[in-house]
């Protein structure tokens, strides 16, 4: 009881402190609606959800695992090899993820108009990809070092500062062309001073561990088997709202792209929740896989997903009650958004139940069994989106993105179940707690 005590005061600290910064970013974004229309917002999310996908692209899915490998090689207090995976990390970030930058901008106007005015502003969405990239890499490394408070506020307090702080500028200084280009090209610079700095905190952390070990045989190799599948799980998961922009800016006018944005915006704050008791619980299972100690990973699966569904439960009523109320800040148009963000945070719940899947078989060494179904849940998200979208608009979009995440889940739910035999959803701990209280 008290680790779990524990796990949730420190998750309840992580979402707290992002809740803040999410307010900001949602000040920001309402700011944005206000003063220079819905369409201008519309393009600013279109742009983000550009750089943040590059930003995955950049370090060649070692991000992903960095948390992973950190958490690993602390718990061997192997200094050495962290150190050598963290020297790769950040040189793939530069080359070849600087030249990708490069051919990405050439090509991008090949997929429509959404394509060509990120192609206008493209050298300012490259400055901001790289420190995003940066700041990720970083930021995996300190989770796995079990320092997530380092690890996660760089993004989480000092990104949203940094956003309002551009259209102040942009506001002072009196742009009235390319507002969008220029509030991002003031953030990019910012974010990269923020990324130089988190990256010294960084290496002194990794400076911490004992160097008095040699790398194993083959681990490089190790690193690019675990990192190639996890860029599309991440992709898949922490930024697949920036995937389903791109594809909706295609099917919905720049209004609605705004108002779908800041829907999933909201979703991304209470999806938060659940991230950070993943970020604050995935060393000790992993600890608890080099241990073979199977009854404290159970124990573990089990306190996270009954902290992470119940959690989920209340983000959900929360965000019914109050959403109206958020929507006001943005304009009277964004009222169209509560039923679309009511229909997405129910897939909230079922994210939550299905438990860390994913997690679970990259530490068991089948780091590819779960492409098939994030895979399942692109498609499934891709042919909703063009069913639905044309019939419902943004009702429509909604449903098809909730789909999306329920059967992606559940399919990696059931991988796991297959391929390890162990059921990581919230089943065995409600089951366990029932058959508790019937003995008692």
């Amino acid at each position: 009881m008290g680790e779990r005590r524990q796990l949730a005061s420190k998750s309840a600290l992580i979402f707290a402190v992002r809740i803040g910064g999410a307010g900001v970013i949602f000040l920001a974004q309402a700011m944005i609606a206000r003063l220079w229309g819905a369409a201008q917002l519309g393009e600013y999310l279109l742009a983000i959800a550009a750089a943040n996908l590059m930003a995955i692209a950049l370090p060649l899915g070692f991000q992903t695992v960095g948390s992973y490998f950190a958490a690993e090689y602390k718990a061997k207090n192997d200094g050495t090899t962290l150190s050598r995976f963290a020297v790769l990390a950040y040189g793939m970030a530069i080359f070849p993820g600087l030249a990708l930058l490069y051919i990405v901008g050439q090509l991008i106007h090949l997929i429509g108009p959404a394509g060509t005015l990120l192609q206008g502003i493209w050298p300012t969405i490259a400055m901001m990809a790289f420190g995003t990239a940066i700041v990720n890499l970083n930021g995996a490394i300190l989770v796995g070092l079990k320092k997530p408070f380092f690890g996660l506020f760089a993004d989480t307090i000092f990104r949203p500062l940094f956003i309002v702080l551009g259209i102040l500028i942009v506001l002072f200084i009196g742009v009235e062309d390319d507002r969008v280009g220029a509030l991002i090209w003031w953030v990019a610079i910012f974010y990269l001073g923020l990324a130089m700095l988190h990256f010294f905190v960084t290496i002194k952390a990794i400076r911490e561990l004992p160097r008095d070990t040699e790398m194993p045989a083959k681990e490089m190799q190790r690193w690019w088997v675990y990192a190639l599948p996890w860029i599309i799980v991440a992709l898949s998961s922490d930024f697949f709202f920036d995937i389903d922009l791109l594809l909706l800016s295609g099917l919905l006018d720049k209004e609605q792209i705004a108002i779908f944005g800041v829907c999933a915006r909201i979703f991304v704050l209470a999806s938060f929740g659940i991230i950070a008791i993943g970020a604050v619980v995935s060393p000790d299972l992993l600890d608890a896989e080099e241990k073979k100690d199977f009854a404290a990973l159970e124990a573990k699966i089990g306190d996270a997903n009954l902290v992470g569904t119940g959690l989920a439960i209340v983000l959900t009523i929360g965000v019914m009650i109050f959403s109206p109320l958020v929507f006001y800040f943005f304009g009277p148009e964004f009222n169209q958004g509560v039923m679309p963000l009511t229909i997405l945070c129910s897939a909230l719940i079922a994210r939550a139940a299905f438990g860390p899947g994913a997690v679970i078989l990259s530490s068991r060494k089948k780091p590819y069994a779960s492409l098939p179904a994030i895979l399942l849940g692109l498609v499934v998200l891709l042919v909703a989106n063009y069913i639905l979208v044309p019939m419902f608009g943004l009702v429509g979009a909604a449903s098809a993105a909730a789909i999306s995440f329920i059967i992606g889940a559940g399919a990696i739910w059931l991988t796991t179940w297959r391929l390890t035999g162990l059921n990581v959803s919230l089943a065995p701990a409600v089951k366990k707690y029932l058959v508790r209280d019937a003995q008692s």
